[in-house]
């Protein structure tokens, strides 16, 4: 199968599956909650968690024991008394009891992964249905931008429509379905730049839509050739969006950034508004933030959430690895969503590949996600062009995974890097607590004044 085709039949399918009439209809609707009360909100809140506590109890054995007699006012209350907070590593000691179907996927769900930014990728079920809303609420947030379906945008992630040996362009798809120009951030070098940003000048998108670190490496490329593009909005999501970044890439691209905070596992999804408030959606799911014991707090906490369009498999007070506050007062967009301050909590440092670019830490957790038997994983750049993966493997981790892991990387990230795993027995956090994926260890020689 050819590239060409491959592609189209992947974004094809995606728009039949994400991008059709039931999926708009779920647009409007929570376009319409944008208008409620603080109040209202709170009891759209209680119903949709009512729903969702109603339904782990039926499917999952963890909370077998708990009655689901409970009216939908009580939801918040039978929530933080009768389940306790759970982690990534409970779900991978306890997956017979918090997985539903003793943990089999049935063949109308569609699996979801993680990012593995802490090394862990977890796997979780999905309804078709709740696929359709995750479209809808991502489109609800574009469209605070004024952006609509049928506008061009621009697509800068980690999508492979080129082929890593390509030598010349295209190093993208045009996907007719969407008006989308998906680019290879692969390519997204200094060899392939001008050709790069010669397509994007002329496709003039209404939005970019990028991994923080994709658009601060083309920002940086227009800076260095002395270029701007003129892109009205900037939608960036799955890693840290730094004040560094967000400077550039508004410099050199000519639009504002508007940055999405959300996850595989579907317990929290914030968006950044017109005045740049960091809005959770309340009608996504129940948010909390929690101290180093579990309880509420005012002050910097975990985040934890409770999913609710997801009933394949409901996570139910689960801890995210991210670290914020609420914001307190009145947002000038109007909107009654809770403010919360920039999310913090994935540490990642820098790493370069064979062509000494800038590696998407993000393009790299592509090569971990199909690796189910890996307890802990830290990559490290140990000198130019040198990677050393450090694995602390679960029971059944074998030398052919281990390859495997390797072929990965060349296969899906960087093919001309040199890559050695090392089995560890643990990979300590930092002094701070913080675990840090993808490290750089690599103290390149000065030049001598």
């Amino acid at each position: 199968m050819t590239s060409q085709l491959r592609n189209e039949l992947l974004f094809g399918t995606r728009a039949l599956l994400r991008d059709n009439s039931l999926s708009q209809w779920r647009l409007r609707a929570l376009q319409r909650n944008e208008s409620l009360e603080r109040a209202q909100l709170e009891q759209l809140q209680a119903a949709l968690l009512h729903r969702t506590l109603r339904t782990a109890i039926a499917r999952l054995p963890k909370y077998k024991h708990i009655a689901s007699d409970f009216p939908v006012a009580a939801a918040p209350e039978v929530l933080r008394t009768m389940f306790p907070i759970i982690a990534k590593d409970t779900l991978f000691a306890h997956r017979g009891s918090l997985y539903p179907n003793r943990g089999e996927r049935q063949p109308w769900q569609a699996p979801g992964k993680s990012s593995g930014t802490t090394g862990a990728p977890v796997t979780v079920f999905r309804s078709l249905a709740s696929l359709l809303m995750e479209q809808a609420f991502v489109k609800r947030h574009w469209a605070w931008a004024g952006y609509h379906d049928g506008m061009v945008r621009a697509t800068l992630r980690g999508e492979l429509v080129a082929g890593f040996n390509q030598a010349g362009p295209p190093f993208w798809f045009w996907n007719r379905y969407n008006r989308q120009l998906v680019v290879s951030s692969r390519h997204l070098v200094d060899a392939h730049a001008d050709a790069i940003i010669d397509r994007l000048e002329q496709l003039a998108p209404a939005m970019l839509q990028a991994y923080p670190s994709t658009a601060f490496t083309l920002a940086g490329l227009l800076e260095r050739r002395k270029r701007r593009l003129r892109i009205p909005f900037i939608f960036t999501s799955s890693e840290p969006l730094y004040p560094h970044q967000r400077a550039l890439v508004e410099q050199s691209l000519g639009g504002k950034v508007m940055d999405m905070y959300g996850m595989a596992e579907r317990v929290a999804f914030a968006g950044e508004c017109e005045h740049g408030q960091l809005h959770i959606n309340p009608d996504y799911s129940y948010v909390e933030i929690v101290d180093e014991h579990g309880r509420p707090t005012d002050h910097c906490g975990s985040v934890v959430g409770t999913t609710f369009h997801n009933h394949a498999m409901p996570l139910v007070r689960y801890r995210l690895g991210d670290r914020t506050r609420w914001k307190r007062g009145q947002c000038a967009c109007g909107r009654a969503f809770p403010m919360i301050e920039p999310v913090t909590g994935k540490f990642e440092d820098s790493i370069t590949g064979g062509n000494g670019e800038p590696v998407s830490s993000s393009v790299l957790t592509f090569a971990f996600k199909n690796m189910n038997s890996i307890c802990k994983s830290q990559v490290a750049q140990v000198g130019p062009a040198c990677w050393e993966v450090r694995v602390v493997p679960l029971p059944g981790f074998t030398a052919t995974d281990q390859q495997r892991l390797v072929d990965n990387i060349h296969q899906l990230v960087d093919p001309h890097v040199a890559v050695t795993v090392v089995l560890r027995d643990d990979i300590p956090s930092t002094a701070a607590g913080k675990f840090r994926w993808v490290v750089n260890e690599f103290d390149p020689p000065r030049n001598a004044a």
